[in-house]
């Protein structure tokens, strides 16, 4: 359908295409026109880069010297110009950290000292939720088997959760729950919103924003009450698949509120200017404290 609309042949170009084909693509282009789409911003992406990087060093074969493939960029939209909706300036971001999803085995938290140095400076950190496409099991990797792993979108909760979690084991006095205002942005510049796949913006505290999907009391002993349930009726299943079915309670729940991927987040930082203060107030969740905790602990003024 894609090629009948567009009246070109479509590659469906994964990463380890653009990696591992990379000349093939360059030599295409050196005879003909190549167009590379992308989602969101055609740069970030340090593979795009280097696609670039490749083009202007390119070598025809049978060729002694350089001949440059041009490349002509043309920008698109990406959650990095879609932040003004959530009424923070542009001026006043940092840098920018993805969260990646944790392991057992593996729990990588340099990004909580990228948020740090924000912090120092007083700006905003956006925070990019990890996303797991064509992701292959460690077991079937060290087999040499070319299976992958369903589609995995980090949700609000677990982002926030990590973050959270890094700061305590560290210590850190810039990321604290009850004192840390952030904002969240869910499916940026999509329409729908009746059925949750719409934009969303929430603003909040990080506790605020965390437990808008924890289960109250009741629920949680009628969760494991159906989880002694489940274990009654299959006595072989393992811990591993308890916790599996957990996991999966819990996105399930992180859906139900925030929605479908893909979600990100803006820490907010104290150099927080009483108009962002004010705009932020139409996203702040029932009873938050927002403005509160922009004027007592930012020590931002009122409007």
């Amino acid at each position: 359908m894609q090629e009948l609309l567009y009246e070109r042949p479509i590659t469906l170009a994964h990463r380890e295409t653009v990696e591992l084909e990379a000349d093939d693509i360059l030599a295409a282009a050196y005879t003909g026109n190549v167009a590379f789409l992308v989602v969101g911003d055609p740069l970030s992406a340090t593979t795009h880069a280097d696609l670039i990087i490749r083009a202007r060093n390119y070598r025809a074969p049978g060729s002694e010297c350089t001949t440059p493939v041009t490349v002509r960029i043309i920008h698109n939209a990406s959650i990095t110009t879609a932040l003004g909706s959530s009424g923070l300036a542009g001026y006043n971001f940092g840098q920018t950290v993805s969260i990646p999803f944790w392991t057992e085995d593996w729990q990588p938290d340099s990004w909580l000292f990228r948020i740090g140095e924000n912090s120092q400076l007083g700006l905003h950190t956006l925070c990019l939720s990890d996303i797991k496409v064509r992701e292959q099991s460690i077991e079937d990797m060290s087999r040499g088997i070319a299976r992958y792993q369903p589609p995995r979108y980090m949700l609000i909760p677990q982002l926030i959760a990590q973050l959270v979690a890094a700061a305590q084991h560290h210590q850190v006095d810039y990321l604290h729950p009850e004192r840390t205002l952030a904002i969240a942005l869910c499916r940026m510049g999509a329409e729908d919103s009746a059925t949750r796949r719409g934009e969303l913006i929430v603003a909040g505290t990080l506790a605020e924003l965390l437990r808008c999907t924890e289960p109250d009391e009741a629920q949680q002993q009628e969760d494991m009450r159906e989880d002694e349930q489940f274990e009654e009726e299959n006595p072989t299943v393992s811990e591993k698949e308890m916790d599996a079915r957990r996991e999966a309670r819990r996105v399930q729940r992180a859906l139900q509120f925030w929605g479908h991927p893909l979600h990100s987040l803006v820490l907010v930082g104290h150099r927080l200017h009483p108009m962002e203060v004010e705009y932020g107030r139409a996203f702040a969740l029932p009873g938050s404290r927002w403005a509160d905790v922009a004027r007592d602990v930012y020590g931002a003024r009122d409007t």
